[in-house]
């Protein structure tokens, strides 16, 4: 094994969403479900073409992971290919959250960082990942590949129940053939970045980068202005971590926050409407469950599933068939029985 003693850990889409809610609070718009499909530069302005309109913009910031090659090769030539690269993971039940108190690494070899065992900061234990080459949008398991990462685990840390698994998942590395970073302007248009295969350490490492970014935009010719009002935080009530009195206190001011929907995570009603009207809202099942953790729990959603969708439909004002599980076309339910049963 490896030790690394200054290793963290995060929650990476609650990172995520911190950084990107806090641009919105300061003026960022974000385009959701909007898929880019060709540009154009006429001038010095970039015309991007994709499926809610035209977008003209001075600056591009190609940061487009595993379809990164495509987009810069829409203007540029083509200088980097990326090859989507897949890995596996056990997530465990919090009976196994104490089996270590750190993040374990296996020496690295050719393929990355090899398979992790590393507690969680909801307490969870998660394992993995493999590697292995995909198609950019796989995000299926394999019994091939969860077999790999469970043997090499116990390698590891030999008293992990893997009983106690309650997800399996995958996620896809964007890699590059000479397994760096592609962080650069494009010699031939002026404003165009490309920031691309970044593979697991982005996550370490893009606060960092984000100041190279902001100095070549600068270079190319942005001019930047310090905000002076500016957002560096947002208060989020979790009800869970909150002291009996202060519960009180929030149920007393507002009643959605005294139902409790995921048992599991002591996730309340409240928790889920505001994850609904946060500056980026939650429209699916699994947006409300990475922005307040319902349906992180043993079940899985199993019990308060049905529940979110409900919440979600009547704060949207939307029928609960249009509510889906995760992105686009992953809808549960297709419209209403004949007698009624789906509302």
């Amino acid at each position: 094994a490896l030790s690394s003693p200054n290793v963290g850990i995060v929650s990476p889409w609650e990172l995520a969403l911190a950084l990107a809610e806090t641009a919105v609070l300061n003026g960022v718009e974000v385009k959701l479900n909007t898929e880019v499909s060709g540009i154009e530069k006429e001038n010095d302005t970039y015309k991007i073409e994709t499926n809610n309109g035209v977008i003209e913009a001075k600056y591009i910031c190609n940061a487009a992971g595993v379809f990164a090659d495509k987009v810069n090769e829409m203007c540029n030539e083509k200088t980097f290919e990326i090859t989507p690269n897949k890995g596996e993971y056990y997530l465990m039940d919090k009976s196994q959250g104490n089996l270590v108190n750190h993040v374990i690494f296996q020496c690295p070899n050719e393929k990355g960082k090899g398979v992790l065992v590393a507690p969680t900061v909801h307490g969870n234990l998660i394992v993995g990942p493999d590697s292995q080459p995909s198609a950019a949008n796989d995000v299926s398991t394999t019994k091939q590949g969860l077999d790999f990462v469970r043997n090499t685990a116990l390698k590891s840390v030999p008293g992990i129940n893997f009983r106690e698994s309650i997800r399996n998942f995958a996620g896809v590395r964007a890699r590059t053939a000479d397994h760096d970073f592609h962080i650069y302007e494009d010699k031939n248009n002026k404003g165009f970045i490309n920031i691309a295969g970044m593979q697991s350490p982005g996550l370490s490492s893009a606060c960092a980068i984000a100041p190279d970014i902001l100095k070549m935009l600068e270079n190319s010719g942005l001019t930047l202005e310090a905000k002076e009002d500016i957002v560096d935080e947002r208060h989020i009530d979790r009800f869970k971590h909150l002291s009996h009195e202060d519960r009180e206190k929030l149920v007393e001011k507002n009643p959605a926050f005294g139902k409790i929907i995921c048992r599991c995570e002591t996730i309340t009603e409240g928790e889920i409407i505001n994850a609904v009207h946060r500056p980026i809202p939650a429209t699916s099942i699994d947006a409300v469950k990475r922005r307040c953790n319902a349906g992180m729990g043993r079940c899985q959603g199993g019990f308060c599933g049905p529940r979110v969708q409900e919440i979600i439909a009547r704060e949207l004002n939307k029928p609960l068939a249009d509510i889906p599980q995760d992105r686009l076309g992953t809808n549960i339910i297709t419209g209403e029985t004949k007698d009624g049963g789906a509302k």
